[in-house]
């Protein structure tokens, strides 16, 4: 078999270890799991890295809610309608 190394922090890796307890599955079983997983089928639909414009919005929600830089607010349809074609 070959062998994988993973860089993760030490607290991400106890809180997936915990759950995967909880299944009766070791992080090792999981991680081949889903290598196997991904070999024979691919990466899952739902699987993507963010885009420039992903990541350029997800900042503006993180921004926003920090208070750094509030988003624009709408009350009706039509100020939605005319923001989102800005």
């Amino acid at each position: 078999m070959a062998r994988i190394e993973a860089r993760i922090d030490e607290e991400t890796k106890k809180k997936a270890i915990a759950e995967l307890q909880k299944h009766q599955i070791t992080l090792s079983e999981f991680v081949q799991a889903q290598v196997a997983t991904v070999a024979l089928d691919g990466l899952p639909p739902y699987y993507s890295m963010p885009n420039a414009g992903q990541d350029k919005a997800i900042q503006e929600i993180a921004d926003d809610l920090t208070g750094k830089q509030k988003l624009p607010g709408v009350t009706t349809p039509d100020d939605l309608e005319r923001l989102l074609n800005e």
